[in-house]
């Protein structure tokens, strides 16, 4: 058996945001299994020589299935929406019918699309609590209802618009509070040698439902497509059902049994006492009994308008908070005006108008697989090159990528024969997605948690992730609109001047965290 000292990412701030004091007793821990944390050290995690690894990657891969779901939900759009516009009922639907259908219009194409966003930005917000209320196990697994009943709806709803509208915001509740759950989950069964791994998973999983979705479309049948996206939840519910819930969580509700027992099976031990499980254990009750003492603390010696005006003067001009703030909301906001929900949403409808040689649907997968792929090179590269210059990179190739695509569809307008590049909005679309996910698209989350003080990673990380879904409604709201009324050739130029913002927002204001404890970066933002 040894210790390794690094920082612990359990989520103690979760903890510390919602417990109730009055309701939970503080937590025994044995003297004699106390490990001490040596000085200028953040925290201390065990790593058990004879756990296994399996057990975690298999829970984790579980919980990831609902990323799948929202993949597939974000990726809907693509396929469906041609076929919702296309007036021959027999690609829409059902090859056995050959009746008319409602043909919708593009601006209930962008509400279709949007929608969901928007759903996703209600459902964030109350996650965190709902999590440290029911579990985050149990969350997920009631997080299956809305999904069921929103794909249910839209198979049932054909081409009623209405009922398209409040499906679409139903799966995005339910993809909103999944993105706060899933990691959270993920995070908390994890040991250090493994949190990293299973953390990229949350990102594959979710590429892996856009290209599942798009592999359906080439069948062009609304109804099947529909179909093949709701059978995702039921198989999540029937599989994750099995697994233990997360040991923090358990810990936190005084379950002192039930948490050993998910730590035991997690660990690979089955229920075999075991000295190293009773230790990280006990690691866990000291995390959550000195979470509850601080937030007793500030309750007994703080009066609301105290508790307040701490966070006021967190928010001061000069503080690190706000400075981190600033830095996150700054990325969170390049982040999504560079138009990467609108390729995702509407990949099919931009082959389409570039009039590439092939299939836009084939395109579209293509375009998934590469993604997926992707996926893993911030895994492989970030700790090595650091993420500031992975961020630079990022934003310049989406650029080139988008100034590509832009000045094709202006020769395109201008009657400039292009028949001979029909490949070129292929390669443009996948380079910038490529870019996009070395980059910009893991990134600003991972830099967000490395920022955060313990205190303000709560309620930051809520007001970032209401900021992202909120842009996210903006931009799949506005695209087809800014599209259709300005043309593609100026859409997406205007995101490639994004791009160009964002990479001189990264040089001047976004520090490098690599390789810097949190106390460095601390004082790095306070600017010693």
């Amino acid at each position: 058996m040894f210790l390794k000292h690094g920082s612990i990412s359990r989520t103690t701030a979760y903890v510390v945001h919602h417990l109730n004091d009055n309701t939970h007793s503080e937590i025994q821990v044995p003297s004699t299994m106390e490990q001490p944390i040596g000085e200028g050290v953040e925290s201390t995690e065990y790593l058990l020589e004879d756990s296994k690894k399996w057990p975690q990657y298999l829970a984790a891969t579980l919980a990831t299935l609902f990323a799948v779901c929202v993949g597939t939900v974000d990726g809907w759009t693509s396929p469906a929406l041609p076929l919702l516009q296309d007036c021959e009922l027999s690609r829409g639907y059902n090859s056995s019918n050959d009746s008319f259908h409602h043909v919708i219009t593009d601006d209930e194409a962008s509400w279709i699309g949007s929608l969901a966003p928007l759903g996703g930005l209600i459902g964030a917000m109350p996650a965190g609590y709902l999590a440290n209320i029911i579990g985050r196990r149990q969350l997920l697994l009631f997080l299956t209802v809305p999904l069921l009943l929103g794909w249910m709806t839209i198979i049932i709803a054909q081409d009623s618009v209405p009922s398209l509208y409040i499906a679409r915001f139903i799966l995005g509740v339910a993809c909103g509070a999944a993105t706060v759950a899933t990691p959270l989950y993920n995070e908390e069964i994890a040991e250090v040698r493994v949190r990293g791994a299973l953390g990229v998973n949350m990102d594959m999983m979710f590429n892996v439902g856009i290209l599942y979705i798009y592999i359906i479309g080439v069948l062009d049948s609304y109804l099947w497509l529909s179909i093949s996206a709701c059978i995702i939840p039921a198989i999540f519910a029937v599989t994750f059902f099995w697994m233990p819930e997360s040991p923090i969580f358990l810990v936190s509700k005084g379950e002192t049994d039930k948490a050993e027992t998910s730590l035991c099976w997690l660990r690979g031990l089955g229920k075999m006492k075991n000295i190293d499980i009773e230790r990280e254990l006990n690691q866990m009750k000291k995390f959550v009994n000195d979470s509850l003492s601080k937030k007793s603390k500030q309750v007994t010696e703080n009066t609301r308008c105290g508790v307040f005006k701490e966070y006021i003067a967190d928010l001061s001009v000069t503080s690190p908070t706000a400075k981190a703030v600033k830095i996150i909301f700054g990325l969170m906001i390049f982040q999504q005006l560079t138009g990467i929900d609108a390729v995702i949403y509407y990949t099919v409808d931009i082959f389409n108008e570039a009039g590439t040689s092939l299939s836009s649907s084939v395109c579209a997968i293509i375009v998934g697989i590469l993604q997926l792929i992707s996926t893993y090179i911030p895994s492989l590269i970030v700790d090595r090159a650091g993420r500031r210059i992975l961020l630079i990179l990022s934003e310049l190739g989406m650029a080139v990528s988008l100034l590509v695509l832009s000045l094709h569809f202006t020769m395109q307008n201008n009657h400039v024969d292009v028949s001979w590049a029909g490949w070129i909005p292929l390669i443009a679309v996948n380079t910038f997605i490529i870019a996009f996910s070395i980059g910009f698209g893991p990134l600003p989350w991972l830099i967000m948690a490395e920022l955060l003080s313990t205190e303000a990673k709560v309620w930051v990380s809520s007001m970032a992730a209401c900021l992202n879904w909120s842009l996210t409604f903006a931009v799949t709201k506005l695209f087809p609109i800014v599209n259709r009324d300005f043309g593609p050739a100026v859409t997406y130029g205007g995101f490639c001047f994004v791009c160009i913002l964002g990479t001189a927002f990264v040089i001047y204001f976004v520090p490098e965290t690599q390789g810097k404890s949190r106390e460095d970066i601390q004082l790095e933002l306070i600017g010693k």
